[in-house]
């Protein structure tokens, strides 16, 4: 009888513990915490954030913790209250590309856990729109017709460009340099001025660039064509095969946060991203809104680091 008693003073105390920290966080902001301002990752957390506002019951706003790769960002959320109101917004690289390349100051299976992911992001390979290619094939004859390495720029190293210019490299024959810069806007005013042929990277921080005629797409990344550019065809549909990991958008808390919050959490971002105006503006920028279990998201992570692995084995890329 004592025992049975024992457990459910334990249960009624957990119980009385979540609701008090319910109560507590209803007063406060939710916080979507980003690795930099002004980029893609910005764009889609700022709308994602205004219908969550609604759906949440609580104000909702996006604070840019910018720094080594997204770990100061990582850090933020890991030392926050477990309360579900500071929360990770991160896109895929420092999950599945990071802990390969680098020791982390923290174990991110072990520290962060996945609340949902977000989007499934359009990615693509533009170049500076004074180079006569608008195709993959025409890039390729224009670059050889150089004869020397081709330079791209990267957001920094140890990411997902640098890997996707492996494998763009590989696909079409290329000798490309991967450029490491700080962020992908110094990258993208480097390739609209000719100091670099190009580069490879979300669609939303591109379309302006297109759409001024600054940049030029010449194949997406993936098998599927896109409706925010539907006549641009893919790198695979050209002929080239191997550049088809997609990038994504997903949230992350604490590790320390209740079970029952996180699955509050998940149901308020499915809600907002069924939202059909949402859905459209995301879409108009080349993003596919993709709501996840918790557990879908932490299968994706660990399938695609896996994939990433193989390939930095494989070619014996090094962060540096």
């Amino acid at each position: 009888m004592k025992k049975r008693l024992g457990v459910v003073i334990i249960g009624l105390a957990c119980a009385f513990a979540l609701l008090a920290s319910a109560v507590q966080a209803a007063d406060k902001p939710i916080r979507l915490v980003i690795f930099a301002a002004g980029g893609p990752v910005d764009f889609v957390a700022r709308q994602f954030a205004e219908k969550l506002s609604k759906t949440a019951g609580a104000d909702v706003i996006v604070e840019a913790k910018p720094g080594a790769n997204g770990i100061i960002a990582a850090q933020t959320v890991i030392a926050s209250e477990p309360d579900g109101t500071t929360l990770f917004f991160s896109s895929s690289g420092l999950f599945t590309i990071s802990p390969i390349f680098q020791k982390l100051p923290f174990d991110i299976d072990r520290d962060l856990i996945p609340v949902s992911r977000i989007v499934i992001n359009a990615s693509a390979v533009a170049i500076d729109a004074n180079i006569p290619a608008k195709t993959v094939g025409e890039f390729i004859a224009y670059a050889k017709a150089r004869n020397q390495t081709i330079d791209f720029g990267s957001p920094g190293v140890g990411n997902i460009t640098q890997l996707w210019i492996e494998q763009f490299a590989d696909a079409t024959g290329l000798q490309l340099m991967a450029v490491p810069y700080k962020g992908i806007a110094p990258v993208m005013v480097d390739v609209m001025g000719g100091r670099l042929a190009g580069t490879i990277g979300d669609l939303p921080a591109f379309l302006p660039h297109i759409n001024s005629g600054r940049m030029r797409v010449i194949g997406l990344v993936g098998e599927a064509r896109n409706p925010a550019v539907p006549n641009i065809p893919t790198v695979h549909e050209q002929g080239y095969q191997g550049l088809n990991a997609l990038s994504w958008y997903g949230v992350f808390a604490s590790s320390k946060t209740p079970d029952p919050l996180v699955q509050q959490l998940n149901a308020s971002f499915k809600q907002a991203l069924s939202d059909p105006s949402l859905r459209d503006s995301l879409r108009a920028a080349g993003v596919e809104p993709a709501a996840s279990t918790a557990a879908e998201l932490t299968a994706l992570v660990h399938a695609d680091r896996a994939r990433w692995a193989t390939l930095i084995k494989q070619k014996q890329i090094k962060m540096e």
